[in-house]
Order: structure tokens, then sequence, then C-alpha cells
């Protein structure tokens, strides 16, 4: 490999340089992959694996080093803000890991990461099924480089860092009228020559524009505002301190206060994270940005404490945030055509929701070893666009939909409409969120339909078509006691951050 540089096969001879043209030489594989993050080494692992040639295109440097701290502090990712932002590996990514790449699986586990068998919070006797209900925890860097050093080993792929896209080339004689996307332009001035292109460039991908540059027909892309600001930090447990037990899916406290929400993700080798998420016109605690402002916050919060406070862990890293978040949903399928082939868009490229719910890393995973075990079957280009679409396209859609929905509501009730969350006639989003999902280990049926859900094992919409469910699970709450309040009031905890 040879590290920011292109590796051409020329008459199958194979000639390396770094930025510059080889003499009368075009790059060329059977697949070109648009960014290296984890939709990007999914699909290039899956497709390598199934016998094609593989170029990765990536505008960070190159990877990083040592164990799981090592790499979770050094490693820098200026392309993906996000990239030490806590993440979660639903059900639905460690299966496709299990199924299509073990070895991934078993590396990630060997840097630290933990298994959250989620089956053993289960009342009443297992069934068969309950064994999908794991899901994996870990910081972004640990999953990543797992899946890096996989890409890396196999021999049909050439990974080109320091290599920024910037435009496509296509043919216009397609048949039916779709744009053929032939090229991708690097800023070095280079065009790489693919069969297929993939989009994992994530969700400021480029790619709708530069398709309407080529005279495409306008693709579908939906947006959709979260209203929400995140402030994360990251934590470690402090030796003989046991992690507090919590028996939810996810084994963290999570909850919202009426102003703001706050979610706890576990990680690898006794790490964890706290998030703290308020809504954008809430300028007064902007304040969480400052770790004083930020620890005092979330020790206001009596489920918070056994986790955060001194006495129990150590913080590892400053005060995160994350702003300008959106739902995006696009497709290439315009009134069941493609409007372009020769490319696809995956992952957080094709469909991002709001990273509270960790959807993005599973189904990168998901689109990436589907569009590979579709186009092993068929080299026609509109085949492939058909068949993804019909295959992913309308999961991508209703996730969108769904999660438009529950981010729409949670505004509506912290701008102070009167909704009541144990009511699924005024809000069915809020209700299964904050009202079925709380009480979900208080029934053996209503526990498997959340973790199905909640593991993207099923359709978004799956729990609120079962009618006796929603039933069952209003009638547990009906019997419950009113909750209690999670947190201080608006004005209480702007008082205990004054006070610091």
């Amino acid at each position: 490999m040879v590290p920011g540089g292109l590796r051409c096969l020329v008459g199958g001879v194979e000639a390396a340089h770094d930025g510059e043209r080889v003499p009368g030489a075009t790059p060329r594989a059977d697949v070109a992959v648009l960014g290296g993050g984890l939709a990007g080494l999914s699909v290039a692992l899956a497709f390598a694996r199934s016998g094609r040639r593989v170029i990765v295109l990536e505008r960070d440097g190159p990877i990083g080093n040592g164990g799981a701290d090592e790499l979770f502090d050094d490693w820098e990712r200026p392309g993906i803000p996000h990239f030490r932002q806590p993440h979660n590996f639903l059900g639905l990514g460690r299966r496709v890991l299990l199924d299509e790449a073990p070895d991934v699986l078993e590396a990630v586990l060997g840097l630290g990461a933990v298994e959250n068998r989620q089956y053993e919070l289960l009342p009443g006797d297992p069934e068969s099924q309950d064994e999908s209900f794991v899901s994996i925890f870990a910081r972004r860097p640990v999953f990543e480089i797992a899946l890096r050093r996989a890409v890396d080993d196999e021999a049909n792929i050439n990974v080109v860092t320091n290599t920024r896209v910037v435009d496509l080339a296509a043919d216009h004689s397609s048949r039916g009228g779709s744009v053929r996307v032939t090229g991708a332009r690097t800023g070095r001035g280079e065009e790489i020559e693919a069969d297929l292109f993939v989009d994992a460039l994530g969700r400021t991908s480029p790619v709708v524009s530069w398709l309407v540059s080529l005279r495409a027909r306008p693709p579908l892309e939906r947006r959709t505002e979260c209203g929400l600001i995140y402030y994360s930090r990251h934590f470690r447990f402090r030796p003989g301190v046991e992690m507090p037990t919590v028996r939810s899916l996810h084994r963290v406290p999570r909850g919202e206060i009426g102003y703001m929400a706050f979610g706890m993700f576990v990680e690898d080798n006794r790490t964890f994270a706290l998030v703290l998420m308020i809504p954008p016109w809430e300028r007064d605690l902007r304040v969480l940005r400052f770790e004083k402002a930020y620890m005092a916050t979330a020790l206001s919060m009596p489920s918070l404490v056994p986790w955060v406070h001194p006495d129990q862990s150590d913080a590892i890293s400053p005060v995160l945030p994350m702003g300008s978040l959106q739902n995006v949903h696009r497709s290439l399928m315009v009134e069941g055509e493609p409007v372009a082939v020769g490319i696809q868009p995956i992952g957080d490229a094709l469909c991002h929701t709001n990273p509270t719910f960790a959807y993005g890393a599973s189904l990168s995973l998901h689109h990436g070893f589907t569009l590979a075990r579709i186009a092993a079957r068929t080299d026609d280009a509109p085949g492939i666009a058909r068949a993804f679409d019909a295959a992913v396209g309308a999961d991508a859609a209703a996730r969108f939909d769904a999660v438009s929905a529950e981010d729409r509501d949670r505004l509506r009730l912290w701008q102070g409409e009167p909704i009541d969350v144990r009511d699924p006639s005024d809000s069915m989003a809020l209700f299964l969120r904050l009202t079925a999902s709380m009480d979900a280990a208080k029934d053996p049926g209503l526990f498997r339909a959340v973790a199905r859900c909640v593991n993207l094992l099923d359709p978004p919409d799956a729990m609120e078509r079962e009618e006796d469910l929603i039933e069952r699970a209003r009638k547990i709450a009906s019997e419950g006691a009113p909750p209690s309040p999670l947190g201080p009031a608006r004005a209480e905890l702007l008082e205990v951050i004054a006070a610091e």
C-alpha cells in the first residue's frame, strides 16, 4: 500500500505514485469508494472480499497507532467532526459483523470493547431470537481502527489518504436518461475511473450538487432540524469502582427534564460518555461548554451522580460541543427510476438522523455489505440502483420520518405544549421513547419489541402497528407511580451553575 499516493493498475502492471500522474495512465478500479469512515471502510471490505478491486479516497491522513487510549487521544480525523463524540454500535451492526466479518468483531473486542448482552435483562423465559439483542460498547476510534486494519490487510484494496474528491465525471448517453458517473476528480487533478462509485462522504456529502451540475435530474433530498446542541464528555471509572447497575437496554441513565435531555454511553476499557443536550434557543445553558458548568449540571441530576462524581470517575476529555444537527434523507431514485447510475450513496450520505439514536454506524455496516451482495449478482448499473433501493430505500425513508417526528414533538414539549408522554394519542413518538421504552423491563413482550426497535432489527413503525402492545404499555404506565423529576427545574439549575 502506498500511503498518500494512488496505485494505478495499467495493463495488469501496478504503478505507484504520490500525487503525480503516471504518463498515459488513468487510475482505475472495479469500485471507487469516496470517503474512508465507517461506511466507506465497510463497503470496501465487503467488495474486496467478494473479489473486486477497490480504491478508497480519504481526505484525512494516515491511521492512528497504539491501543485504545492512544487512538482516542492522538488519531486526528478532521474530516469527521463527530469522531470523538460518543457512539453506540447496535444489534444490527453486530449481526452484520458476526455474519460477514467476524474477524473485525473479534478485533474490536480485543481492543477492549464490550458486548452488551441485553437479553440478560429480559423478564421471563428466554426465546431463541433473544440472542440477537446484543450491542457493542466502544469509542468510535476503537471501532474504526479494527475495521481499518482489516481493510489494510486486504490485497484488493488501496486506501489513498490526504486525497479530497472535488467533482465527478459522467456520461450522458445512458439508456433511460440517467446520468452515468464514470469518474471522480481529486484536488490534485487526478481522475479515477471505476465501474461503480460509492458515496460514503457522510451527512455533508456534496454528491447531490455535483450530480445537478452534471445535468442530472435533481435527486431527492429532505432535511429537518434535530433541534439539539450537544455537549459531551468522556470519563473512566476509578480503580475498584464498578459500573452502576441500570436495568435498561443501554444499561445507563437517560431522560429529559422539560428543557434539556441527557444520555449516557458506555464505551470500552471502563470508559463512558455523558451527553447533555439543549435546544438551540436555550442561550443561558450554552455555558455547558465550560467544564465547571458542565460538571455542576451533571452532579445536579441524581441518576448521574454515581457515574460522574469525582470519587467514581475521572474525566478523560474536555467538553466536546456539537451543533447544527439535522436529519437528512437523500435518494437517487425519483419516480421509480435512478437519476444517476454508477454511483450509490450509503450510510450517512443516504440517511443521517439525530445522533442520539445512534443509528449511523450500524446502518453504515448494513448498507455496505448489502450493496456488495447486490453488485455481486449483476453488473447492470440501473439494476444495482433499483435493487439497492428496494433493499434499503424504504427503511432509510421511514427512519428519517420517525426520527424527524420525535424531534418535532420533543421541541413542542420543550416549548411548553401540554403533551402527556404517557398517552400515545398525544405523541406516539414520545410515548414510545419516554414511556414504553422506560417500562420495557416490566413485560417480556414489550421488552422484545423495544429491543428489536432500538437495535434496528424491526422497521421503525413496528411497535406502533401492534395495538395490543401499545395498550399494554399504556396500562403499565397508568398503573405505575408518576415519574419523579430527573433533574432540577431550569431556574434552580441556573442558580447551581452561577454558584460555581
